[in-house]
């Protein structure tokens, strides 16, 4: 199973788009972070010319960003996480009937993952033949 989710064309689909998500993701944090590095420097460079009460109400602002910016790192993480289970659950559903068509048509009782086997033929494995029909039916999944 997790082969055919690894490298066929629908699952290589799902971890490309997962990993453009992400790094969309990563780099949207980088700057919101650089930000609150700029403006905390600035905070700090007002301490002494700024009133204390001003001081403490930039500083309370500035915490409240931070917290936001970690909420928002841990929803960014959790949304991608979600989408890639989600995405796999989905693959997985596509699987199965493609399954129990090739086993049907090719008078299959029973079908094994290869985990399961401790030793059996090498001829008995179908696993790339439901890959390629995997491949020609599923090039895409929708990721939302």
């Amino acid at each position: 199973m997790n082969l055919l989710i690894n490298s066929s064309d629908a699952g290589k689909y799902i971890s490309t788009e997962i990993e453009k998500i992400h790094k969309k993701k990563i780099q949207e944090l980088k700057k919101t972070k650089e930000t609150l590095k700029s403006d905390e420097s600035i905070i700090i460079n007002q301490k002494n010319v700024i009133s204390k009460e001003e001081f403490d109400k930039k500083l309370s602002e500035l915490r409240i960003k931070a917290r936001d910016y970690e909420k928002q790192r841990i929803n960014n993480s959790k949304s991608l996480s979600q989408k890639r289970i989600k995405a796999s659950g989905d693959l997985l559903n596509l699987i199965q009937p493609i399954l129990t068509e090739y086993a049907d048509k090719n008078s299959i009782a029973i079908i094994f993952k290869k985990t399961s086997i401790v030793i059996g033929k090498v001829d008995l494995d179908i696993t790339n033949q439901i890959l390629e029909i995997l491949n020609k039916k599923h090039k895409k999944i929708d990721l939302n």
